[in-house]
């Protein structure tokens, strides 16, 4: 009867915890942190979207801009840096 009574209340923290790890992770992520993303390719403007996690920034450009066809890059306004850093499908980052 212990043991049960003990894996329930194990059980139950365990939940309360993974419940917890994911609403602070959701609120870490939330649309306040919203990156606005111009896209290129080449020198060409494409267009601009808006991520979450900056990392994506190539590949949201490729897959939400019809244009850029697997070719764009994507870049945003670091204010640590006079230029705007850019990142590619590989997650590459470079100064643009």
């Amino acid at each position: 009867m212990k043991r049960e009574t003990l894996q329930k209340g194990l059980f139950t923290l365990i939940s309360f915890l993974c419940v917890m790890i994911v609403l602070c992770w959701a609120s870490w992520t939330s649309a306040d942190d919203d990156v606005p993303v111009t896209c290129y390719k080449g020198y060409a403007r494409i267009g601009t979207v808006t991520v979450f996690d900056w990392r994506a920034a190539a590949e949201t450009c490729n897959t939400v801009l019809y244009d850029c066809r697997g070719a764009c890059i994507g870049c945003f306004r670091d204010f640590d840096y006079v230029e705007d850093v850019c990142v590619d499908l590989r997650g590459n980052e470079f100064l643009r």
